[in-house]
């Protein structure tokens, strides 16, 4: 890492770091079924969600497999939610052509109207009220605000570093939102270091770890996952996973002893495929670290398997010093 990236590094453990995260996608829904679309739609509990609350779901095909992790927020008049990076038009073309003829929902592109800023590190919560905002005690609560004279949705997401912020401004106005953000303290963050510190969380990400190739389960996403709601698009697999507790395969991560030159690439033992590399960083500090799905005969601790020729090991998530 060269010292710019080292210096935001070291802000998301120690202090804050901010970054624009408007290349992910940000959808309404609106009318009077619209929980209940996104209900039917996806793994978790979303109609018993109240105005200021919010929740990881994962929309899913009739087979259980993964399209997109989503944070949904519920807002008085609407459901806001956010989806991988650029993936917010494929979405929405989803969710539209899920809507049965009685229902009352419409789906509308939000990127347009608003901008995106991540804030993480242990004190997210405190640069957030440096520029009298509220904070959130809620992990997924959202509450709106105001910036002066501009109108500012603040939500709690998963932690970085410590904790987590994501605020939604006016597009017109993100700019000079991160602008007064790091102004108050918090460094800008670098996409790269970003990567870096989300493997080391061990956070699934749209592209790499969440693909039409897995199924919830399998990326540890139970906190997106309702076994006590109705049924839903590829409710069958994902129940029927859990009450027989076979996994097929499982997300972990590998300590790497060198870093691939294509991801994804296979996992062998004995040169037999056992799995998939997803993702790979030079970690500060725990050096070259990845993310792999491995299937659970060869998902312990300690187990020792080849990518690209390379040795790793196996350990669980999140990394933590050996």
């Amino acid at each position: 890492m060269n010292s710019v990236v080292a210096h935001d590094y070291e802000a998301v453990y120690t202090t804050a770091a901010v970054i624009d995260e408007s290349d992910r996608g940000r959808l309404w829904m609106r009318g009077r079924d619209r929980a209940s679309l996104l209900h039917r739609l996806s793994t978790n509990h979303i109609a018993r969600l109240q105005p200021g609350q919010g929740t990881l779901t994962v929309l899913t095909t009739p087979i259980g497999r993964m399209i997109d992790l989503l944070r949904v927020y519920a807002l008085p008049d609407a459901l806001l939610l956010e989806t991988g990076p650029r993936h917010g038009g494929p979405i929405l073309r989803h969710l539209r052509k899920n809507i049965f003829f009685n229902d009352q929902v419409t789906v509308a592109d939000a990127g347009s109207e608003l901008g995106q800023i991540g804030i993480y590190g242990p004190q997210a919560g405190e640069i957030v009220q440096a520029l009298g905002l509220p904070m959130v005690a809620e992990r997924y609560g959202i509450v709106a605000a105001q910036w002066g004279e501009t109108p500012v949705l603040i939500a709690r997401c998963e932690p970085l570093g410590g904790d987590g912020y994501t605020l939604y401004p006016p597009v017109a106005q993100t700019e000079a939102l991160l602008a007064a953000l790091v102004a108050a303290g918090a460094a800008p963050l670098n996409a790269e270091t970003a990567e870096v510190v989300r493997i080391e969380h061990g956070y699934p990400r749209f592209g790499h770890e969440i693909t039409l190739d897995y199924i919830p389960l399998e990326a540890d996403l139970w906190r997106a996952v309702s076994f006590q709601k109705g049924c839903y698009v590829g409710q069958e697999i994902i129940a029927r996973m859990e009450s027989r507790g076979r996994i097929a395969k499982q997300l972990r991560g590998l300590r790497l002893t060198a870093l691939p030159t294509i991801v994804p690439t296979p996992l062998t033992v004995d040169g037999k495929e056992v799995g998939v590399l997803t993702s790979a960083a030079h970690s500060p500090r725990y050096g070259l670290i990845g993310l792999a799905y491995v299937r659970s005969s060869y998902a312990d601790d300690g187990t020792t398997v080849l990518v690209a020729d390379q040795v790793a090991n196996v350990c669980r998530l999140p990394f933590t010093a050996e």
